[in-house]
């Protein structure tokens, strides 16, 4: 049996594209998570909003986010995505620049609409450069070094943005963010994306399928239920663990979530590029039902740590298997809108869980809401197998060896 790791397999993905959108992929999300996490404080101290009103500050950059991955596939296909990077970059200095200047929630609400739209522009942009410069042999294991990028943004960013605000204030944290904007439009005019393949000819704007992939769909629906839970960890968790007398577990979650995800996610795209997508998907979608259903019945820290460490095992590792997953069912020209259609539905299920289920804890608690979400978490297990597993066993190679 050959390693799971091999210098030929590194030396294909780490090319200069790989590299590059790589490193804009981090700091453009790193930006993000480190504004999204204090939007609706910075509302409050400096307006007066409402908690209501503060909050959308912060869903307004996911709603135009939202907007800009459905939009951005068919843009890629037709300008290519050194152009879209370009825009998208350009988009998010705009944003940086426009926060400095910023005094009512009217303006408020523009900047963080801009800065959600480039981000998702921008996401869109480096997920399909990224899968056009790795090799389809490698794919899995692409993907996965690709996305330990987003990972290490959501494990850091959030600590970032609240230390910053907290010890040197707002203007620190806005001045950090317009550098990391400016040197991510910098690197992007360095990208030169010549493996990119395009349509064939121009699509028309009014077709859906010039900004989603129909292969794509039925995998996307099991897309959207497993990150349910992980939208509602991030919304809820903090209070669930105050309910508990469980001080600053919440931080210790995603701290604990991002080690385990950075330490799995290379042995795990490598296993997908050997074995297939079964072999990591299956026990993914378990393992953050597993990690539901312990956040549920946690009443000590060192269980929430492990489950912060369960949910970056699997939730962390279903990520990029499903982006890798979502690639593979396509061709190589319409990279662009098997990501689109990949990430609208992933943002889709963290984005409106909290307000979904939000009703669940109010009328029942947040540990049965917790325990709701690892039964629809398990039963998304089924649903992969009905709309995609079941027709796609493990690889002979497995077998041989088992």
């Amino acid at each position: 049996m050959r390693p799971v790791h091999s210098k030929s397999a590194l030396k294909q993905i780490l090319n200069r594209d790989f590299n590059t959108v790589t490193a804009i992929n981090f700091f453009v999300l790193l930006a993000y998570y480190q504004i999204l996490v204090v939007s609706a404080s910075y509302a409050q101290e400096h307006f007066g909003a409402s908690l209501s009103t503060a909050g959308l500050t912060a869903g307004i950059m996911v709603i135009f986010c939202l907007i800009s991955r459905f939009l951005s596939g068919n843009f890629i296909s037709i300008f290519g995505g050194k152009i879209v990077l370009i825009f998208g970059t350009f988009l998010y200095l705009g944003a940086a620049v426009l926060s400095f200047f910023v005094d009512n929630l009217g303006i408020l609400f523009v900047q963080r609409a801009v800065a959600g739209f480039a981000m998702g522009v921008t996401g869109t942009a480096t997920g399909s450069i990224m899968a056009c410069a790795v090799p389809p042999a490698v794919q899995g294991l692409g993907v996965s070094l690709f996305s330990l990028s987003t990972a290490i943004a959501l494990a850091i960013g959030p600590f970032f943005g609240i230390s910053v605000t907290s010890l040197f204030g707002f203007e620190l944290l806005y001045t950090e963010v317009l550098c990391m904007a400016g040197f991510c439009l910098l690197l992007s005019l360095t990208v030169r994306a010549s493996n990119m393949a395009r349509a064939a000819h121009r699509r028309s704007m009014l077709k859906l399928d010039s900004y989603i992939d129909v292969r794509v769909l039925k995998f996307a629906t099991i897309v959207f239920l497993v990150p349910l839970g992980y939208g509602c960890l991030t919304a809820y968790l903090a209070n669930f663990s105050a309910e508990r007398g469980l001080g600053a577990a919440a931080s210790i979650f995603f701290l604990a979530y991002g080690v385990a995800t950075v330490i799995s996610r290379p042995l795990t795209g490598r296993l997908f590029d050997l074995y297939g997508e079964n072999l990591i998907i299956y026990p993914t979608i378990i393992l953050t039902s597993l990690t539901l259903f312990l956040v549920s019945i946690s009443t000590s820290v060192w269980m929430i740590i492990l489950a912060g460490l369960l949910q970056g095992f699997g939730f962390g590792n279903f990520t990029s298997a499903g982006q890798a997953l979502a690639l593979k069912l396509v061709r190589k020209y319409r990279f662009p809108q098997a990501t689109s259609t990949y990430f609208i539905f992933f943002d889709l299920g963290i984005g409106t869980a909290p307000y979904i289920f939000g009703f669940v804890a109010a009328q029942w608690g947040f540990a049965s809401m917790y325990q709701t979400l690892a039964a629809i978490t398990l039963l998304a297990a089924l649903g992969y197998y009905l709309v995609h597993g079941s027709s796609h066993p493990l690889k002979r190679r497995l077998r041989r060896h088992a």
